[in-house]
């Protein structure tokens, strides 16, 4: 009797624990960057609201005017070079033209909407970082995000026609790819490459609409990284135009109510 009394008693302590102990929500964030102002379709950095730092280029002086592109939960780090009308980074567009080849083009994913029928995306020029802040529940786990060229690189890899310069339609052997690294307190939690185009062992494939990507490896992230490869490459480094359109980063964050 005094056993199934103790055993009883320890049955219902582990009840009472149990129900004391706190439930946990998860939430999920999705940054679409409806909610960036755009001036004719782009925002690049060129009304010059970003930090200036006067830097060695080529050996001119130039202005670099540094800022961060809030949408969401993220912040997209931009740089407008004022001499040269020219930036890198991040830029947020709604442009959809699929048919103009060249630089002119550069702001066009090759789609007739952002991802999900929506009006804008993100797009990265030569590298770009992605900051994320945690809040009062901790850091963000990134999960997944979509992808698509822009116009000017599909075409380019597909016919040859850049509007100029160095790169080449491709051929056998050829590929183009993305790598997303991600980061928390500047350790590396991974990466992940993406091909936006491949002809390796005789595919064909260039990447033609929005598709999703599960980055989830990656885990709980401070920070995503983008970074270009190519096998066209010359002197000057990668000859394709190293853009990738982004839309719909999507985080979860689990935390105790």
């Amino acid at each position: 009797m005094k056993k199934l009394n103790l055993f009883t008693l320890i049955a219902l302590v582990a009840v009472v624990f149990a129900s004391c102990k706190p439930d946990s929500e998860t939430k999920t964030y999705i940054v679409d960057f409806e909610d960036v102002a755009l001036a004719d379709g782009v925002y690049n950095g060129s009304d010059l609201s970003g930090t200036p730092k006067k830097e060695e280029a080529f050996g001119s002086e130039i202005t670099n005017y540094y800022k961060d592109i809030i949408s969401g939960i993220v912040k997209l780090e931009n740089v407008y070079t004022s001499d040269w009308f020219s930036w890198k980074g991040f830029a947020i567009s709604s442009k959809t033209d699929k048919t103009t080849t060249g630089y002119g083009n550069q702001y066009s994913v090759y789609a007739t909407s952002g991802a999900l029928n929506s009006k804008q995306f993100a797009l990265v020029f030569e590298n770009g970082t992605v900051k994320i802040d945690k809040n009062e529940h901790g850091n963000f786990k990134v999960n997944s995000l979509m992808l698509n060229n822009t116009t000017w690189a599909y075409l380019g890899i597909k016919t040859g026609e850049y509007g100029g310069g160095p790169a080449k339609k491709f051929g056998a052997n050829d590929w183009f790819k993305v790598i997303i690294k991600g980061s928390l307190n500047n350790v590396e939690t991974g990466k992940v490459e993406y091909y936006l185009a491949d002809f390796r062992d005789g595919k064909s494939f260039v990447l033609d609409n929005w598709s999703k990507v599960d980055v989830s490896i990656l885990g709980d992230v401070d920070k995503l990284q983008f970074e270009f490869a190519s096998s066209d490459t010359g002197d000057y480094g990668v000859n394709t135009p190293t853009y990738v359109c982004i839309d719909n980063i999507e985080f979860v964050q689990t935390f105790e109510k």
